[in-house]
């Protein structure tokens, strides 16, 4: 059955395998939307347990087949949505097969990265660890990243809390979580060497029913009855506030709850367990709020008990770290994603640049007769000259064809800017078949903002004869200002201005 417009469909999954932290950030995320949007899940027959997690911030669940082909997946996923829905991907099998599939039905994609791992075909990725060179990416042009902590997905618990003030140096009361799936059974091991500390009162253990070494784990509590070890399974974000506020020190890799740990303030030790935690980690670092330990998957338990008594035995080493966690979240990435999925959810166009196949379309686009009555030049344009022309400018760094797709694919106008002497010039036109549509102001925001983004220090000037106020207001409302009446060619024109000062 197909949906309403104006859904987020959250495309998530997690297992004994994946774990939990796709679940939890699409969670934060749907707790940033829900106001606004009706919020979709939709997951491979997830089990009532794993509903319980997100219930709260679903309008609707869709429940799709078990499949390890994920083209199938994406097929039952477009079968149970409408393209007007905005998708949302977070996990390690939506590559860029599957985006090209979503995208390629007419959906606007969002994707959740912590891999930088193939080529990205979504509208936006957002990928919330600080540091990341934009390079990095492979993208399409009309494809915008946001990258850094200025958009971390944390729950609402979390970033609305008065960070821990507690000064205590006294460690006796441990949190440990090393994931939902924890494969390698480090909170068994972690434990068991924790065990060994005489001054270590409380053990608090963090875990799912996803788990696959549960047994194990509370066979080390029965043995060692005299110690108290609490296992918490499948905690809200309230009781984990709660409890991390408790404890003296965490130990969990470089994961979201990482991050929940820095915005409540605790003393923390981490590091990795998977590859895909490495930016998080670097973030950590580089905020200098964690001690690192670096792959808490190969530290013998010798090693991980010399460390941690030292830690214990020195516990000012936290004092600095604590301080700096506060800087690291400021708690407004909840507006600043809202207002990306606005935009996006308003936006009817997608662009890329043109090639040289594109030149009989934009022949025809440039003899179109409102386009000649509307030019400086009104001649009729010969085929043969344009050909060059567009190659010749195809060929240009300065120069930017974008061509502008609707949501079914047909193209629908351009945008052209180019560097011409002294000036940066904008011109604008749409098919006629497409006119009417009010695509002209997203076109002009879309192609001048990607174009000052790589030349910042550029001011792009239109040129509009007076008497096309038509024109003329679509540029105003594109956010073309500081406006001067100019002889242009011998037509009265208005000259508009637009850089990344009143962008």
């Amino acid at each position: 059955m197909k949906l309403n417009s104006n859904n987020i469909v959250f495309r998530v999954d997690c297992s004994s395998q994946t774990g939990m932290g796709h679940l939890v950030r699409c969670i934060a995320l749907a707790e940033m939307l829900k106001e606004t949007f009706t919020i979709y899940f939709a997951l491979q027959e997830p089990s009532q347990s794993i509903i319980s997690k997100f219930i709260h911030v679903a309008n609707h669940i869709i429940i799709l087949p078990v499949t390890r082909d994920y083209k199938l997946d994406a097929e039952n996923l477009i079968k149970q949505t409408s393209n007007d829905d905005t998708i949302v991907l977070d996990g390690y099998f939506f590559d860029a097969d599957y985006q090209l599939k979503i995208k390629n039905s007419g959906y606007k994609l969002v994707c959740i990265d912590d891999l930088i791992s193939w080529h990205q075909f979504a509208d936006v990725v957002i990928n919330h660890a600080e540091g990341i060179d934009e390079s990095r990416y492979l993208k399409e042009e009309h494809t915008n990243l946001y990258l850094g902590l200025k958009y971390v997905m944390l729950r609402n618990a979390f970033l609305k809390i008065k960070q821990n003030v507690s000064n205590n140096t006294i460690i006796t009361k441990v949190f440990i979580s090393m994931g939902a799936a924890d494969i390698t059974n480090l909170t068994y091991r972690y434990t068991k060497t924790l065990l060994q500390i005489k001054t270590i009162e409380e053990v608090h253990l963090m875990v799912s029913s996803v788990n696959p070494h549960i047994n194990s784990i509370e066979e080390l509590i029965k043995i060692n009855s005299n110690k108290k070890i609490i296992c918490h399974f499948d905690i809200s974000d309230n009781e984990l506030v709660d409890l991390l506020k408790r404890v003296d020190l965490a130990i969990c890799p470089a994961s979201n709850v990482s991050l929940e740990c820095c915005a409540v303030g605790v003393n923390l030790i981490s590091g990795l367990t998977a590859d895909n935690q490495a930016q998080l980690l670097n973030t950590l670092i580089k905020f200098n709020t964690i001690v690192n330990f670096g792959n808490l998957n190969e530290l013998e338990e010798s090693i991980i008990l010399e460390r941690i008594k030292k830690l214990i035995n020195s516990p000012l080493v936290f004092e600095e770290l604590r301080l700096n966690q506060k800087q690291m979240i400021d708690g407004d990435s909840p507006s600043r994603i809202l207002n990306i999925f606005k935009e996006l959810s308003t936006s009817k166009l997608s662009f890329r640049f043109a090639t040289a196949e594109d030149a009989d379309l934009y022949y025809e686009w440039a003899n179109d007769e409102l386009v000649r009555a509307n030019s400086y030049n009104q001649d009729k344009i010969e085929y043969t000259g344009h050909v060059d022309w567009f190659n010749r400018k195809l060929k240009s760094i300065y120069c930017r064809f974008y061509l502008f797709f609707n949501n079914k694919k047909e193209p629908v106008g351009q945008v052209r800017i180019d560097k011409q002497g002294d000036e940066v010039i904008i011109g604008i036109s749409i098919d006629s078949k497409h006119r009417g549509n009010s695509y002209g102001v997203e076109m002009l925001k879309k192609a001048s903002a990607n174009y000052l983004h790589y030349f910042s220090e550029a001011e792009i000037i239109a040129y509009i004869k007076c008497e096309n106020n038509a024109s003329y207001r679509i540029f105003i409302d594109a956010g073309f200002r500081n406006e001067e009446i100019v002889d242009m060619n011998g037509f009265k024109s208005y000259k508009l201005h637009k850089s990344t000062s009143c962008s």
